[in-house]
């Protein structure tokens, strides 16, 4: 672990807060130049992605202040101060930055799904800088394994499994992939299902699936996060986003669910 990256008499820079900010940047250029390349204006796409940033960390800080309250009872006014009392609900963040994204993309009448393509893809980058930082500050770790390749993180005194590290190589897969079938998905002739074209939404319904999928498989091995009157809720909220992949991957192949319709 290394939580401080330079520490000098009058200030400290933190690990964690320098991949913050090169996972903003590098999903951001990643974003803005996909939009010029697909000939969106340039000043509305690094708007959206700045403004959806910001609307899903407050989202995400309003959940974690929702689901650890016990930690800001004494004092209200922690839930602003994240330097002493850090934290954030991950998944509700980047739900709410695409909620953001989706209705603003429909609001300017541009391809929504086709900026969400873009968008997921992107934020796949970031992630990998981020999950990098939550390695090194030692925060978001695992259970506790008797594994090799467990790691003794800032104040535990046992091997915890490095789900940051799991995390870090899921989002390099995923942006791989999705940068891969980008350009190939249109060709699919299961998702065409039979027409000259295929819709965009193929990359954000797969990132959908297969991040339920990827924290499903590791929710064993990770602290629960989101707790409601004691019950862990993590497991209901993935399920739900991969069905919800599912189904609209199976929509936006041009399929219709006609229960009942007679042939």
């Amino acid at each position: 672990m290394m939580p401080i990256l330079l520490e000098l008499p009058f200030f400290k820079i933190k690990s964690l807060t320098v991949l913050v900010f090169l996972a903003i940047f590098f999903s951001g250029f990643a974003f803005w130049r996909k939009g010029r390349e697909e000939h969106y204006n340039t000043f509305e796409i690094f708007d959206t992605f700045i403004m959806s940033v910001i609307f899903g960390v407050a989202v995400g800080r309003l959940a974690f202040v929702i689901f650890h309250w016990s930690l800001f009872r004494v004092n209200i006014l922690s839930i602003f101060n994240i330097v002493q009392t850090p934290g954030s609900e991950l998944l509700l963040v980047l739900a709410a930055a695409i909620w953001f994204v989706y209705h603003h993309a429909v609001k300017n009448k541009w391809d929504a799904f086709e900026i969400l393509d873009f968008y997921v893809t992107a934020m796949s980058l970031g992630m990998i800088f981020l999950y990098a930082g939550f390695f090194l500050d030692g925060s978001y770790g695992g259970t506790f394994t008797n594994l090799p390749w467990g790691v003794i993180t800032t104040g535990t005194f046992e091997k915890t499994h490095p789900v940051q590290i799991y995390s870090l190589c899921y989002y390099l897969f995923v942006y791989i992939y999705l940068s891969k079938m980008e350009y190939v998905y249109r060709t699919l002739e299961w998702y065409r299902a039979g027409k000259k074209t295929a819709q965009s939404g193929f990359l954000f319904s797969n990132f959908l699936i297969l991040t339920a999928l990827f924290h499903l498989l590791i929710q064993p091995l990770s602290l629960p996060s989101m707790l409601v009157k004691g019950v862990v809720v993590d497991y209901f909220v993935y399920l739900t986003m991969l069905f919800f992949g599912l189904i609209l991957l199976y929509k936006r192949s041009g399929r219709s669910f006609n229960f009942g319709k007679k042939s």
